[in-house]
């Protein structure tokens, strides 16, 4: 336990943690641009929240000696992977819905004023899809249930190390 309590004070756990986000997002740019997948809005938003995880694991990897920095790369690794899941989860349940006609979502993205990323890179932010169309699955999961999977993957593993590591530094 002690193993765990300690791994955010070193650099490697949280560049594994920009390694693999970068991965999830490098494989949403391959479905997007090699397999002519193109994104709704929902899968707009995981892309902005996988983006979130990945910059928590790059405070992380460079405040990770700094209690501030940690807990800032805590706080958006945590925030950030629960948008995520629970945007995953919408986008699976409009999909599972039995009337096409009510798995409709907006088709411009809710982006602050202040970070209108679907005019900044129209490429990548910009959605093109239908939240409801299903044109990928891996072993009888689509896209939205295998995003679920990781955001609340990454969430439940972000949660129980800062829970091991809240429990010996204070001995709770």
């Amino acid at each position: 336990m002690q193993y765990l309590a300690n791994l955010a004070e070193r650099a490697s756990p949280w560049r594994l943690l920009f390694i693999i986000s970068a991965l999830v997002f490098a494989s949403a740019l391959y479905f997007q641009f090699v397999m002519d997948l193109q994104p709704c809005v929902k899968c707009v938003y995981q892309r902005v929240a996988i983006l979130g995880v990945a910059a928590a694991g790059l405070i992380g990897s460079f405040t990770y000696q700094y209690g501030l920095g940690r807990l800032i790369a805590f706080a958006l690794w945590l925030y950030s992977s629960y948008q995520g899941a629970v945007i995953a989860y919408q986008h699976w349940q409009l999909q599972e819905t039995e009337n096409p006609l009510f798995a409709v979502c907006e088709s411009i993205p809710n982006f602050p004023d202040w970070a209108p990323l679907h005019q900044w890179l129209p490429t990548i932010f910009k959605p093109q899809g239908l939240c409801g169309d299903v044109h990928w699955s891996f072993v009888d999961m689509t896209m939205p249930q295998w995003t679920t999977v990781i955001f609340s993957l990454a969430f439940a593993v972000g949660t129980v190390l800062l829970v091991i590591r809240l429990a010996k530094k204070h001995q709770i």
